[in-house]
């Protein structure tokens, strides 16, 4: 499994797992080390995975923003053929 697969993984078991909490950047880059959110939440999508997402702002600072994401669905399951 490449470094890429594990962290699309990990960044899945954590939306699955922390469903109303989501994930953001500084969630992942803090605990997990992965600086490439948006490009694993566009992978995601990619493979079917519903993910809403949203921007927030600091209430100190309105011009800071920052996206958190949530998983809404997984993939359909492919039927198999007979």
């Amino acid at each position: 499994m490449s470094k890429n697969d594990t962290q699309l993984k990990t960044i899945l078991d954590h939306l699955k797992k922390k469903k109303s909490a989501g994930i953001t950047s500084w969630d992942a880059i803090s605990t997990y080390g992965i600086t490439r959110l948006a490009h694993y939440i566009h992978l995601l999508r990619s493979r079917g995975y519903g993910i809403n997402d949203e921007f927030e702002r600091d209430s100190q600072d309105p011009t800071h923003k920052w996206k958190r994401y949530w998983l809404t669905s997984s993939p359909k399951a492919v039927a198999k053929r007979k």
